[in-house]
C-alpha cells in the first residue's frame, strides 16, 4: 500500500459521513502531523472535536524539516503546512481538499487526493454504493465546497 498523509478536511469529512474506516481499507496506515491532530481537537461551527489518538490506522508523525513547515506556513494554515512537509519527507500521497494547499503540494511533486477521490476509491472497492448522496450531505450539512464541474466529473467517474 502507498504511504499517505492526511490534512484535516478529509478526516473531518469522512468522519461526518461515518466513513473514516475506509481510510484503513484504502491506505492501511494514515499519517497525520501534530497540527492536524490539534485542528481535529478544536470544535468548529460545523464539527465537534475529534479524537484520533485511539484510531488504530491513524498514526501521529511530526515532520522533521521545520524550515519547510515555516516556509509553507507563510501561505497555508499549520495543518496544511505540516501535512505537506511530512508528505514530502515520506514520499507519500497527500489527502487534502483546500485548493491553495493542493496547488502548492502538486507543484512540489506530491500526488494529492481529496475527499471526492477517497469516495470514488471507496465506491470502486464496494465500501459505498453511491457517492452523489454523500457529496450532497457534505455540501448541505457541513458546507463542503465542491464546484459543479468537479461534482459532475465525480458522478460520471462513479457511473452515477
Amino acid at each position: 500500500m502507498a504511504i499517505v498523509v492526511s490534512d484535516t478536511s478529509p478526516i473531518r469529512a469522512l468522519h461526518h459521513l461515518d466513513l473514516l474506516p475506509v481510510l484503513a481499507d484504502l491506505y492501511g496506515t494514515v499519517f497525520v502531523p501534530p497540527a492536524v491532530v490539534a485542528e481535529l481537537h478544536k470544535e468548529t461551527p460545523r464539527f465537534q472535536p475529534l479524537e484520533v489518538k485511539g484510531v488504530s490506522y491513524i498514526q501521529l508523525r511530526a515532520p522533521g524539516d521545520r524550515q519547510a513547515v515555516g516556509d509553507l506556513a507563510r501561505t497555508l494554515d499549520p495543518g496544511e503546512s505540516e501535512a505537506i512537509a511530512l508528505a514530502q519527507e515520506l514520499g507519500a500521497s497527500l489527502l487534502i481538499d483546500e485548493k491553495t494547499g493542493r496547488r502548492i503540494a502538486q507543484r512540489m511533486g506530491l500526488l494529492t487526493i481529496g475527499v471526492v477521490g477517497v469516495l470514488l476509491a471507496a465506491k470502486a472497492r464496494g465500501r459505498v454504493m453511491r457517492i452523489g448522496p454523500l457529496l450532497d450531505r457534505l455540501r448541505t450539512e457541513v458546507g463542503f465546497r465542491l464546484s459543479p464541474v468537479i461534482r459532475a466529473n465525480a458522478l460520471r467517474l462513479a457511473g452515477e
